[in-house]
């Protein structure tokens, strides 16, 4: 009977103890699982500060100055005397015209020049022995004076057979061969073998770059911009906006503006019809809640950001986002400053699952 009793109390105690180890290990379990997580190494404030972004654009390189060159007179090539590439100074002969036949002509005005200056003396001398009147004479000074004029306007024309480059630059095209028929530009020949123009002169770079009427407000002459050139991916190169088209383009229902840019420094390699990427530097004063780029999330189609939510564990917040500069995004509203974000997923978050 004594050992039936013993047997009775050690099961009973042997109960309790299962029951209190249980309660000790649920109570520790639930005060370990609602402890909150360390996440400092997860979650940075979120900060007030100004931003910098960029407007990015294509354009094209284009000649400060351009023209093609025309013959004032017409006729065969007879000589040229630069190549395409070449440098020229202002004044420069770079191809002539066959003059011979106009020699011939200037020629036939220098023998009537001597004749009627000759007849002009005779009838000077007559009019002084009273053998003529004064108005005989008169008629010999003004044929005199006349066969003179023609002689001077036929030596300037002669000019006209040497090309000349108008200003200082650089040939960047050439259209004819030595015998090609040329005529003035003003001129429309019905020869379908001749030619208006015989070279290309420009002078100086530019950039010319469409802006859309979007980002135009927030360029200004004088403002410095990045350029890579297609050709040299690995090289970027200064300008500076000099001018910004008082007219907008549009093209396909999209409006945008032509923005003319100069280099900071003249580049040899660089050349004319080449196409470039422009990068725009725009800095904003006005303080914004920034947060980095990378800690955006999307849930549902919306933008957001991570919060700190119940026992440290992240949980998405919507927000409406502003400019970015590329590693910063601006927040319009949404978040305060200060406010704790998420920048990596804790690896115990059920968001890692």
């Amino acid at each position: 009977m004594l050992d039936l009793i013993k047997k009775n109390i050690n099961y009973r105690n042997g109960i309790i103890f299962f029951i209190f180890a249980s309660l000790s290990l649920f109570l520790f379990n639930n005060l370990k699982k609602n402890k909150p997580r360390d996440i400092s190494d997860f979650v940075i404030p979120v900060e007030r500060g100004s931003l910098s972004e960029s407007i990015n654009s294509s354009g094209e390189i284009r000649a400060s100055r351009s023209v093609k060159i025309s013959p004032r007179k017409q006729g065969f090539i007879k000589s040229i005397k630069v190549k395409e590439g070449d440098s020229v100074k202002k004044n420069q002969i770079i191809a002539t015209l066959d003059n011979l036949d106009f020699k011939y002509k200037i020629k036939e005005f220098e023998l009537q020049a001597e004749k009627q200056k000759y007849d002009f003396i005779r009838r000077e001398y007559l009019y002084n022995e009273g053998a003529i009147s004064k108005q005989d004479l008169e008629d010999y000074r003004i044929k005199f004076k006349t066969s003179k004029a023609k002689l001077n306007d036929a030596s300037a024309e002669n000019s006209f057979y040497s090309i000349k480059a108008p200003f200082d630059g650089k040939i960047t095209a050439k259209y004819v061969e030595i015998g090609s028929y040329v005529t003035p530009s003003a001129n429309i020949s019905s020869n379908p073998n001749s030619k208006n123009f015989i070279f290309e002169l420009s002078d100086g770079l530019e950039i010319i770059a469409k802006v859309p009427e979007s980002d135009i407000g927030r360029i200004k002459i004088g403002q410095e911009a990045l350029i890579r050139i297609e050709a040299y991916p690995s090289r970027k190169f200064k300008a500076e906006i000099i001018e910004i088209a008082p007219r907008a383009l549009k093209d396909n229902n999209v409006t945008s503006f032509e923005v003319t840019l100069k280099f900071k420094e003249a580049i040899e390699e660089i050349k004319i019809g080449m196409t470039a990427d422009l990068e725009f530097k725009i800095n904003d004063n006005d303080e914004k809640i920034l947060i980095p780029t990378v800690s955006i999330v999307m849930e549902n189609g919306k933008k957001g950001i991570l919060v700190v939510g119940k026992n440290n564990s992240p949980i998405f917040k919507e927000i409406e986002l502003g400019i970015s500069s590329g590693s910063k995004t601006s927040v319009v509203e949404g978040l305060k400053e200060g406010e704790l974000i998420f920048l990596d997923i804790p690896p115990w978050s059920n968001r890692n699952n």
